[in-house]
């Protein structure tokens, strides 16, 4: 019996010694065990968040020299869509890739400027001087199609991304508004502007609901930034970092442009 123990250990441990000996995958063939060839595809969901940076020249109430101009807006917006991935070199050892996607992205703009001080009414209909606000906001999206050069630098899974992103513009609307800062207790007189639509009891004016005048139907723009990619068996989780920087402008007569820090993750599934 002890003997039988001993050669059951024998051989035990030899199998697994043959185990850990076995080469991993890709440093030796076995002609008789075909390994697995390493992808060149890779495909999958992307998803982000935008931190929106506009800036304008176009005026709160168009042609009235007591009115301010917008100059900056700033806002949170989103991106989603999807990418494709071609590894660039043999895909075993590749460092570079071209990354194709297609995305909606939301670039909107809230814009607040200070304004006078105008004769309104309180409670007791009595005028008052308030102090006024004006605003603007802007919703903006796009289709973007993007073609990107990766490159892993260091020999590392952390790389650099760059290249050209093409919008095809699906909405650009605008809304401009005039809002009581205070007194609490005052309102617009309705006499105000008998075009303009009164909302929030009668503290708020909306002034303008538009388009914007003149924008162009495509924004062209380029991103850089950088990423870094977390395999997961043929997963890839790739968080990422870019600036967008628009090239052309959104809007000429409004002096309209939309750049925007973007931070999000791909997950990319080998083919």
């Amino acid at each position: 019996m002890r003997r039988l123990f001993t050669v059951v250990v024998v051989v035990f441990l030899a199998s697994a010694g043959s185990t850990v000996a076995q080469p991993e995958l890709g440093a030796r063939s076995n002609p008789l065990v075909p390994e697995k060839s390493s992808s060149r595809i890779y495909v999958g969901p992307v998803v982000g968040y935008n931190r929106v940076l506009q800036s304008s020249g176009f005026q709160s109430v168009a042609n009235d020299v007591l009115c301010p101009d917008f100059t900056s807006g700033i806002a949170n917006g989103f991106y989603v869509g999807g990418s494709i991935e071609y590894l660039l070199g043999k895909p075993r050892d590749s460092k570079s890739s071209i990354i194709g996607r297609v995305i909606y992205n939301s670039l909107p703009g809230n814009y607040s400027e200070p304004g006078d001080r105008l004769p309104t009414l309180d409670n007791q209909g009595q005028v008052v001087f308030s102090t006024v606000e004006h605003t603007a906001e802007i919703q903006y999206s796009l289709l973007d199609v993007e073609l990107i050069y990766k490159l892993n630098l260091f020999n590392s899974n952390f790389g650099i991304v760059v290249g050209p992103t093409v919008g095809f513009v699906l909405n650009s609307s605008r809304v401009q508004s005039m809002n009581l800062v205070e007194p609490l207790n005052a309102q617009f007189d309705p006499k105000f502007c008998a075009t303009c639509e009164y909302t929030n009891n009668g503290r708020t004016v909306i002034t303008a609901r538009d388009d914007i005048p003149g924008h162009a139907t495509v924004r062209i723009a380029v991103k850089a930034g950088v990423q870094y990619e977390i395999p997961i068996g043929r997963l890839l989780l790739v968080p990422c970092l870019y600036y967008n920087f628009g090239i052309t402008e959104v809007s000429a007569s409004d002096n309209l442009r939309i750049n925007a820090f973007q931070t999000g993750i791909d997950l990319r599934f080998a083919l």
